[in-house]
């Protein structure tokens, strides 16, 4: 035989059920149970969200790590370039600062006749030293004009002059060519 069931209900029935009060606490606890199963979702649902936060913020954490390893991997690198840059400078300012030997050499094979040849050529920071022979005086003439007329250099001076033996039919001659500012002294005074 099944057993009875009972209802159990604290609320008495009766009037008072039906009195303002009794109608307010039925409507009270009515809503309060929405309230509370709205609240229990609301908690539940923050809760879940909660899990999630904690697992994005692992994430972060990991992805974090891994960029700190590859930035200070690169951190090596980037010191080898900072250093390669200086190198690269100060070859630039040394470069900047050189002679331009090939451009002397171009003009001194421009201003030089035919009939002259070279034993030695010594260029220095501010002068150039020739020393050869030639075979007139024709062309120790053209040499000294055209010198004193190129703009690369400023001053020129005929050192020393020996003329032609027996031996040798040729004029031998040391020149002192003085070079005009080159253009970092241009810069430096500009500054």
């Amino acid at each position: 035989m099944p057993a009875k069931t009972q209802d159990i209900n604290l609320l008495p029935k009766g009037q008072w059920e039906k009195g303002a009060v009794g109608k307010l606490l039925r409507w009270a606890l009515n809503v309060g149970r929405y309230v509370v199963v709205f609240t229990e979702l609301i908690v539940i649902s923050a809760f879940l969200f909660r899990f999630g936060l904690d697992r994005r913020l692992t994430d972060l954490n990991e992805e974090m790590g891994q960029k700190r390893v590859v930035v200070n991997s690169y951190g090596d690198f980037e010191e080898q370039f900072r250093r390669l840059q200086l190198q690269l400078k100060s070859v630039k300012k040394i470069e900047d600062e050189a002679l331009k030997v090939d451009v002397i050499l171009a003009n001194i094979s421009q201003i030089t006749p035919v009939d002259t040849v070279y034993s030695a050529i010594n260029i220095a920071e501010e002068e150039i030293t020739l020393k050869g022979q030639t075979l007139s005086e024709v062309g120790l003439a053209t040499l000294l004009a055209k010198a004193q007329t190129n703009e690369m250099f400023t001053g020129v001076v005929l050192e020393n002059v020996s003329s032609a033996t027996d031996k040798s039919q040729a004029i031998d001659f040391r020149m002192i060519l003085e070079l005009v500012e080159t253009e970092k002294e241009v810069k430096g005074k500009k500054k």
